[in-house]
């Protein structure tokens, strides 16, 4: 029977470890980083939190908040964080302003200004978070959905030509490559003949 270790900075001594690992070998450490979690519905998963993310008005926040979802979720970060640069300025939020106001008003938003922009700050701020909960959803779902028909894609075309292998990986942890699925055994039913059990 194994004793439980009692050292309280042992986890912390593993994460020096693989921190260490992961400047040594920074290729395998991206690889690792773009294989992780890489089905196809894993992928629009992460694809779809980091666009809803990217549109909310949490401007600063929308890198910390991917990067803490996704990995509670266990989605692949950096999809999710490559697909949250969506909501860069100006064109989402500016979709968003204009979905809230027309929520709240009942018309678009047609004067812009100085005024309308600077001095409305917290009304464009409010119609951005109104605008966000209703585009943001929208926006999600098309990506995701088009982040899932691509890896799908790739998937039954046997990973799109990623290698198996990772030169240097003394670890263990990406034998598995980088396919879609990789590492997943599929059950396949087979049909008995008529008459036969």
């Amino acid at each position: 029977m194994k004793e439980r270790a009692t050292d309280p900075l042992a986890g912390w001594s593993a994460r020096r470890r693989a921190s260490r690992r992961a400047l040594a070998h920074p290729i395998a450490t991206i690889r690792a980083l773009v294989c992780e979690h890489a089905s196809p519905r894993n992928l629009a998963a992460a694809a779809a939190v980091g666009t809803l993310v990217g549109a909310l008005p949490l401007t600063g926040y929308h890198t910390v908040l991917v990067l803490l979802l996704a990995g509670r979720l266990r989605l692949n970060r950096l999809l999710a964080l490559a697909t949250n640069q969506i909501g860069i300025p100006p064109f989402v939020p500016f979709a968003c302003i204009e979905v809230g106001h027309l929520v709240r008003h009942g018309r678009f938003l047609t004067e812009v200004s100085i005024h309308t922009i600077w001095d409305q700050a917290g009304e464009r701020l409010i119609e951005w978070a109104i605008g966000s909960l209703t585009l943001g959803p929208l926006l999600a779902a098309v990506v995701g959905g088009v982040v899932w028909a691509l890896a799908a894609f790739a998937a039954r075309r046997g990973g799109a030509g990623v290698d198996d292998t990772v030169s240097g990986d003394r670890s263990g942890e990406l034998r598995a490559g980088c396919r879609p699925g990789a590492g997943k055994v599929e059950e396949k039913a087979t049909a008995a003949p008529v008459g036969q059990p």
